[in-house]
């Protein structure tokens, strides 16, 4: 029995021996850097007996017949096949330590590198590391860099949040698109002779105007436009302004040109614009890309080659700063030969930032090449509005308008409404309309004039049969002087001086009513835009619903937001009607009435009182 143990145990030894001399000849080919094992020593690991015996050669048989003896003689009491078991388990243990552990680079906890043994190694874990070289970042002060790193984070994360609260305090509150100063706003017409008057001699004038800047600055104006403040015939100004004899220089009467300069300066400071109402007396008759004519010398002189219109535009818009002119006149013009040159000219003389105006009656009789240029030169078309022919008049003025060619493309003029100004007569002539005019007058698509007398309904001078001079007074019937308080002059002057005052007392209350028209108009995209422009296509945003009976009904809208509606009564009754078929309801936003703003009305049953208006801004 013990014969055929001592055979199976014999039997177990060279399988044994085989095996780790196949693990030998494949490690060593895939690692060559591991070193070949000299000497193994294996123990069995319940044997009390471990000593430091040199090594067992994987050839050597005497040796592995002494290892079973000393498995026999431990007294194991444990089959044969546990024993195979515990011996083949420290053998390949040793093995793949030796492949796993000692052939690769790694880091211990102080800083020192465990390599792979060289080929005089042992395999008893002493290796020799003398001749690697560490990497430079082993020795980098890591202290200090996680510092840094850490504040770099910190910071870079307190400047997001800065930038965060930043970008929503400054914020814009709306997105209304931004237009150039001079479409949608409000225009301040103002003839210099009847506003204000610093010196006492009767007569407004330029310093006078310089003091009431700000209270223009309050009603929201975007710009001041000057009726004619030039040198006039025979030093009359008050009665023949628009007859000029310079249009170089300032007529005496009203200030000079340092008072000028001054007011532009302090108009630009209160981010307004200034307009001057120039009277064209010639065509430029000079090639319109000759520009090279145009010399400045050095103490603000000028010569130029040109007509004195020319002159004048390039001395008023280069050198005194002006930032627009209303061409005056220029219908008696579109015949001429240099209109179309002239026009261009002047265009590229003050630049895109500054702008022209013509007269409606220059836009009418232009045709063909003269009207294609006056319609791509000119920035704005005057259009004047009355109620000479009704209600249902003034539905056909506004229709015929928006219906023009000025509305056919997106580059086209802008129209400044009007619906009083120097040349025709006050609002207050319109049975105490002007307030319910006024609010129209806002609500329509374009630029607002508004005349510096409307804003508080001052009555004109009567026209009195005085023989001579009634010519005269047909000059100076619209130009009474402005009025700052509630105080009724005295009305026994005579007519013919140029101190009149007009026969009514100044309504005042009117200023806050506009204040909130124009306040309203600047902020709200469907009253100021002219109309929708869609894939280059430009497409109306306004029209009259209802004109008859004195009650106008003028409904504007724009994508996205809501629709505003304009109802007025032009007549001396109080009018009562249902307008539930064309709206519901809304929320009042401004009107002739100030104290209703904010309430919400129905229109099933609407009664207004004569000569009010109301805006509504309806649900989207």
């Amino acid at each position: 029995m013990s014969e055929l143990q001592d055979s199976g145990n014999s039997a177990v030894d060279l399988a044994a021996l085989d095996y780790l001399r196949g693990v030998k000849s494949s490690t060593c080919l895939l690692l060559p850097t591991t070193p070949s094992p000299t000497s193994l020593h294996i123990n069995h690991p319940l044997s009390d007996q471990m000593n430091d015996d040199p090594y067992l050669g994987i050839n050597d048989d005497n040796n592995m017949v002494s290892l079973q003896n000393v498995d026999l003689s431990a007294g194991d009491s444990s089959s044969s096949a546990d024993s195979n078991s515990v011996i083949q388990d420290p053998v390949s243990a040793q093995l793949i330590n030796n492949i796993s552990m000692l052939d690769y680079q790694t880091l211990s906890k102080t800083g020192d590198i465990i390599v792979g043994p060289s080929e005089d190694s042992k395999l008893n874990g002493n290796f020799n590391t003398n001749n690697r070289k560490l990497p430079s970042f082993v020795n980098w002060n890591w202290n200090i860099i996680r510092k840094v790193l850490l504040w770099v984070v910190v910071s870079g994360l307190v400047a997001c949040l800065a930038a965060i609260v930043a970008m929503t305090v400054t914020m814009p509150r709306s997105c209304n698109p931004e237009l150039p100063w001079y479409q949608g706003k409000v225009f301040y017409e103002i003839f210099p002779a009847s506003f204000e008057d610093s010196n006492d001699d009767g007569i407004g004038d330029l310093k006078g105007l310089i003091m009431k800047l700000d209270t223009i600055k309050e009603l929201g104006v975007s710009a001041i436009r000057l009726n004619c403040i030039f040198e006039a015939h025979n030093n009359n100004y008050t009665e023949q302004s628009y007859n000029v004899t310079s249009l170089l220089n300032i007529d005496k009467n009203i200030g000079t040109l340092n008072d000028f300069k001054d007011l532009v300066i302090e108009t630009h400071k209160r981010n307004m614009s200034l307009v001057l109402d120039f009277p064209v007396s010639s065509m430029a008759d000079m090639p319109a890309t000759n520009v090279t004519n145009i010399i400045y010398s050095t103490n603000d002189s000028l010569l130029v080659n040109a007509d004195d219109t020319s002159k004048a535009i390039v001395f008023w818009a280069r050198i005194q700063s002006v930032d627009g002119f209303y061409l005056k006149n220029l219908e008696k013009y579109v015949d001429n030969p240099n209109f179309i040159k002239s026009l261009q000219f002047w265009k590229h003389i003050i630049g895109h930032d500054k702008i022209l105006i013509s007269d409606e009656a220059a836009y009418r009789k232009a045709s063909g090449d003269a009207l294609h240029v006056l319609l791509s030169r000119i920035d704005l078309v005057d259009i004047h509005l009355d109620l000479q022919n009704g209600t249902s008049g003034l539905k056909d003025r506004i229709e015929e308008v928006i219906c023009s060619s000025l509305w056919s493309q997106p580059f086209y003029p802008w129209v400044l409404w009007n619906i009083g100004n120097i040349h025709n007569n006050m609002l207050i002539r319109h049975e105490n309309n002007t307030l319910t005019l006024l609010t129209l007058n806002f609500i329509l698509p374009g630029t607002i004039n508004l005349y510096h007398v409307d804003e508080i309904g001052l009555e004109d001078i009567p026209l009195h049969n005085n023989g001579d001079n009634s010519r005269e007074y047909g000059i100076i019937t619209h130009m009474m002087p402005m009025s700052w308080s509630n105080i009724n002059v005295e009305n026994d002057l005579p007519r013919s001086s140029w101190n009149s005052n007009s026969p009514l007392k100044p309504h005042n209350h009117y200023l806050e009513v506009l204040k909130s028209l124009t306040n309203l108009r600047l902020n709200t995209p469907t009253i100021y835009l002219k109309a929708i422009y869609k894939e280059g296509n430009i497409l109306k945003n306004t029209e009259v619903r209802k004109s008859e009976d004195n009650l106008v009904i003028i409904e504007r809208w724009y994508p996205r937001r809501n629709t505003c509606v304009f109802v007025g009564n032009l007549g001396n009754k109080a009018i009562s009607t249902d307008l539930s078929s064309m709206f519901y309801g809304g929320i009042v936003i401004a009107g002739t009435n100030s104290s209703l703003i904010g309430e919400v009305l129905y229109l099933d049953e609407i009664t207004l009182p004569p000569y009010s208006a109301i805006i509504l801004k309806l649900e989207k």
